[in-house]
């Protein structure tokens, strides 16, 4: 994936569990996911004690409409987590553009895209950290397991911190 850290975990949705508690979300934050998605993602939100938000998805595929994140962003907002469902690219631009306005992080949800690129490269590394299953119906898969990449020697850090109980 040309990421520089690599952590492993349980699963995918751990992987998104263990990166929200390294972005430091918890209760009373909001998260933004789309609407239609694998229920992990909202679901590790709200075992992190956040409020999920949901924001529809494009008319012609099922992928977050960046064009509607705007609306829903509150003071409380903390996170935005696109989907790259079944290996279909969300917008990676406009909403890291989108999050950077309001100081809010940026979650890939890559579970299901292992491998699969856009112009800006491998999805799951547009962010500050991308979340992947390695699942037993995934293209990679360890019978189960998942992992968390970023770029960032601090945020590895603290996911290692995160993985070992804390």
């Amino acid at each position: 994936l040309n990421v520089k850290h690599a952590v492993a975990c349980p699963s995918g949705t751990m992987a998104l569990v263990m990166s929200m508690i390294a972005h430091d979300i918890e209760a009373g934050d909001e998260v933004i996911v789309p609407c239609n998605t694998w229920i992990a993602t909202a679901h590790a939100a709200m075992l992190v004690g956040a409020k999920v938000r949901l924001v529809d998805v494009l008319s012609d595929r099922t992928i977050i409409d960046y064009e509607k994140i705007e609306e829903k962003i509150t003071p409380n907002t903390k996170a935005i987590i696109p989907v790259h469902l079944n290996g279909r690219a969300a917008n990676m631009k406009e909403i890291n553009n989108i999050a950077s306005k309001y100081n809010i992080a940026v979650i890939e949800d890559a579970c299901q895209a292992m491998l699969s690129k856009n112009e800006h490269g491998f999805l799951g590394t547009q962010s500050f950290t991308g979340c992947f299953s390695l699942g037993v119906t995934k293209l990679i898969t360890t019978g189960q397991g998942g992992m968390v990449v970023t770029n960032d020697r601090e945020m590895y850090d603290k996911l290692l911190l995160v993985r070992n109980n804390g």
